[in-house]
């Protein structure tokens, strides 16, 4: 893939809706599978980024809740409120889902116009950075709250990047009683540590059915979250499931992948997807990082000006142990 940096026409606030002007982008990981062409559902090109933070500087006829100079950020999903699962209130899901960066403009540009249906609002004494991470914060809320309550719940979070690291504090604030993290990288660990996780298992030295006896015993994990997305960590997830428990697929993933089903049936093991949010998330996301449940400012490790987008992309790609999130300032606001 490549990142083109260019001039478009500026857009306008059409009806029902508002223009931002966007002050942090994050880049995330299907983002990253994109500019690799490894997206099942993302063609390009189109402009990437789907979580951020801005100020609104323009409104369309017929808004009146919406003010200029409110801090806000977006809901991504473009839903057709009119299929199976939007009728139910299930729209994550919709049937006909388009998101913003993927199928339609996204948010590394300097205006983006927005439905106001889809406006959150943020308060004012957030940061724009802290503002640029509340939908991935939303995504950790929603996988969390699939998993069922977790309050009292003995838990395993696999994987401690941005999405790991957030569930970790959404159980924690959600009432777990203990959170084991594991990761292969050792200073993810840490920092899983620094923000509450319970429990560290490098599963690169040590196998997790290890890890989580020692920590939990022969009755083991009620729930594990799986936010990896790579076929080793699914497989290592149904192997080590006590037999009636819950695993939460959150990672994303690049291909297909094989795991072990006469496992999943076997252990009558609860297998259960996981997809962005619905607006209860965004709220309770809000909310958390608000009042200092959710630390996200540990989380950002490199930030890049819109200029250097491409370099932003390449840092994401490329990883390694200090790289988490990833932000482009996309203009000073």
């Amino acid at each position: 893939g490549k990142i083109v940096v260019s001039e478009v026409a500026r857009p306008s606030a059409g009806p029902g809706q508002v223009l931002v002007k966007v002050s942090m982008s994050g880049v995330c990981g299907s983002d990253v599978h994109a500019y690799l062409g490894e997206h099942p559902f993302i063609s390009c090109p189109v402009v990437p980024g789907h979580e951020f933070s801005g100020t609104i500087t323009e409104v369309g006829e017929g808004v009146t809740d919406w003010e200029m100079g409110q801090k806000v950020t977006m809901e991504p999903s473009l839903v057709c409120g009119t299929c199976y699962n939007c009728r139910r209130g299930r729209y994550n899901i919709c049937m006909n889902l388009r998101v913003v960066g993927c199928q339609a403009p996204g948010s590394m540009a300097e205006y983006l116009s927005i439905p106001v249906d889809k406006v959150i609002p943020l308060p004012d004494e957030m940061s724009f950075e802290a503002g640029a991470l509340v939908e991935p914060a939303a995504v950790a809320v929603h996988l969390v709250r699939r998993g069922g309550p977790v309050g009292g719940k003995k838990v395993v979070v696999m994987g401690a990047g941005t999405i790991g690291l957030m569930v970790m504090q959404v159980a924690r604030a959600h009432g777990a009683a203990e959170i084991m993290q594991t990761d292969v990288v050792p200073q993810r660990l840490e920092l899983a540590a620094d923000l509450g996780a319970d429990h560290l298992a490098n599963v690169a030295d040590r196998k997790l059915e290890e890890y989580i006896l020692d920590a939990y015993g022969a009755d083991g994990a009620d729930i594990i979250y799986e936010c990896v997305g790579i076929e080793s960590t699914i497989a290592s997830a149904i192997e080590v499931a006590r037999k009636g428990s819950v695993i939460v697929v959150g990672g994303v993933f690049g291909k297909k992948t094989l795991v072990d089903m006469a496992l999943v049936q076997d252990h009558e093991l609860e297998l259960i997807g996981t997809l962005m949010y619905t607006r209860d998330d965004f709220t309770e996301a809000v909310r958390l990082i608000a009042a200092g449940r959710i630390l996200t400012a540990p989380l950002v490790s490199h930030r890049y000006p819109l200029e250097q987008a491409a370099a932003a992309f390449e840092t994401a790609r490329k990883g390694g142990a200090d790289v988490m999130k990833v932000l482009v300032q996309v203009s000073k606001t």
